[in-house]
Parts: structure tokens; C-alpha cells; sequence
């Protein structure tokens, strides 16, 4: 019970509710990015999907806009809409919002960066299971519809793709997942861990990539405890700006080297791969070690 002495809805109906509230806003952003796509001059009649369409030059910045807001529909607004339905006028301390501290800010980062060996190892066995051919589409559409989305002619579509990959992401799919999902799951749950394990698969599973779930999966995890641990939805906020801002720098720079690479790569030796994964575990789990030390030791005032 909250300090007035009203009961607090049940797990269920506070699922019911969020399932609704993300369904019409899901909803509303889908009906903008059409309509945009239709202001830009987009043919229906051709058969071509939207995703498609972004070889077109005119048409491309009315879809990435549209993109955007559909994103901050489904996203931000569902979370914040959420907030609202439950604490009214105080929704805004729903979401814990302690100060950065840059130098943990830092140290999760570097955990992150830590977690990549084991990313693309998880990545690579995953490759190699022989999924359904329904299983291997929705991959393939997935990573297509993404790799249209990245398709950078000059800086401007660099800041552009920065703000619709990188930062859009990093405040709503937090604000949901971890603000709303994972703190709802924390309530609920005795065990912590399995809430914030809970809460990664469903922020995994929700990017509809089969091959991508147990990479997906780790960053969920670094994401959760960070938000756990500092109670501040401004460090998950940050490390997944790095994470998909970086990506797509990278992407930038060196993306037609990259793809041409892929192409001619061979399998990597994997006792090296294996041999690289245990040495970065290693030092990611004495960081998460130290960090968890410094939190709970120092009791840190976020400055």
C-alpha cells in the first residue's frame, strides 16, 4: 500500500494494463510512420514494405521520422503512460533517477565492452543450430529491416541514425524495460537476480531475433544490474547509448570494409575464441566485483 492507504494493483491487472496501454501506442505509432510515409510520397499500390522504400532518397527522411516516433510511441510513451496510470501526479518518481557518478558510469561501460567476447561467441554457436525456415526469415527480415535503417550517405545521416538507434532506444526500451518491467518484477519476485534475468529475456525476446536472443540477453543483464545496483535509470540509459552508438559509428566509418570482410572470413579458431571468453568473464567478473563493493561499501553519492 502507498501512503494513503490505497492497495496497489495485483501483478496481473498491472500486465493487463501495461499490454494495453503499449498495444494503442504501438498502434498510434505505427499509424505515424504510415501517414509519413504516405506524405513523402510513398505508392501503397507498388507492394513495396516501408523498410524497402529506404533506397529512396526523398522518401527516406519522412520514414526515419516516422521511425522515430513510432519508436517514442511504443517506448517511451507506454512507460510513461504506465507511470501515470499508476502513480498519477507523482509518475515522475516512479522511475529512480539518483545522479551519474562518471566514473561508474565508466566501469559498467568497460563491463559491457568486457561482455563482447562472450557476445559473439553465444552469436557463433547460435549460427551454427539449424533453425526452421520461419525462425531463419524473421532473422533474416529483422537484421535486413536494421541494415536498411544504417544506410549512412554522409554525417548528416550519421546524427540522424544516432538519434533513431542509439538514443531513442537508450530512453524508451529503459524506461520500459527496465523502469517499468524489471522494477515491477523486482516487486514481485523474492529473488532479484531471476526479476532482472526475467526482465533481459523479455527485452531480448521483444527485438524478435532468434540468433540475436543470447547476446541480446547479456546486454539486457549488464543493462538490469546497473539500474539495480545504482538505482538510476540514467546509467542503463547511458551504456545503451554506447552500446548502439558505437555500432553505429563503427558501421559509419567502416562499414563497406566490414561487410566485404564478413564475406571473406573465415570460422575462427575457437580454442582461442574460447581461451579470449574466459580471460574477458574473468576480468568482467572481478569488475562486477569491485563495482558491487564500491556501491555497497562507499554507499556512493552520485555527483
Amino acid at each position: 500500500m502507498d501512503k494513503i492507504g490505497k492497495k496497489e494493483p495485483s501483478l496481473g491487472i498491472k500486465t493487463l494494463v501495461l499490454v494495453a496501454i503499449m498495444f494503442s501506442c504501438g498502434l498510434l505509432g505505427s499509424g505515424l510512420l504510415l501517414c509519413l510515409a504516405l506524405l513523402g510520397g510513398m505508392d501503397l499500390s507498388s507492394g513495396m514494405d516501408i523498410f524497402n522504400s529506404m533506397t529512396d532518397l526523398q522518401l527516406r527522411p519522412y520514414i526515419k521520422t516516422g521511425v522515430g516516433l513510432n519508436h517514442l510511441s511504443m517506448f517511451s510513451l507506454s512507460a510513461i503512460l504506465f507511470a501515470y496510470w499508476l502513480k498519477r501526479d507523482k509518475w515522475k518518481s516512479y522511475f529512480q533517477t539518483l545522479d551519474i557518478n562518471l566514473e561508474l558510469l565508466s566501469k559498467f561501460v568497460v563491463v559491457l565492452f568486457l561482455a563482447y567476447p562472450l557476445i559473439g561467441l553465444s552469436a557463433l554457436a547460435l549460427e551454427q543450430i539449424d533453425l526452421p525456415q520461419w525462425m531463419d526469415s524473421m532473422d533474416e527480415e529483422s537484421v535486413d529491416s536494421l541494415m536498411k535503417m544504417l544506410q549512412m550517405d554522409g554525417v548528416g545521416d550519421l546524427i540522424v541514425n544516432l538519434i533513431i538507434i542509439a538514443l531513442l532506444p537508450a530512453i524508451g526500451e529503459e524506461l520500459l524495460f527496465r523502469g517499468v518491467i524489471q522494477s515491477e518484477l523486482v516487486k514481485k519476485i523474492n529473488n532479484p537476480h531471476l526479476a532482472i534475468f526475467l526482465a533481459s529475456a523479455i527485452f531480448s525476446g521483444f527485438h524478435m531475433q532468434i540468433q540475436g536472443f543470447v547476446p541480446k540477453l547479456i546486454i539486457g543483464l549488464v543493462l538490469g544490474y546497473s539500474y539495480y545496483w545504482t538505482k538510476s535509470i540514467w546509467y542503463p540509459m547511458a551504456i545503451h547509448f554506447v552500446n548502439n552508438g558505437l555500432q553505429t559509428v563503427i558501421l559509419f566509418f567502416a562499414g563497406d570494409e566490414l561487410e566485404s570482410t564478413q564475406e571473406t572470413a573465415e570460422t575462427p579458431n575457437i580454442l582461442f575464441l574460447f581461451i579470449v571468453v574466459i580471460i574477458s568473464c574473468f576480468l568482467c567478473y572481478r569488475l562486477v566485483k569491485h563495482i558491487k563493493e564500491q556501491i555497497d561499501e562507499k554507499n556512493i553519492k552520485y555527483t
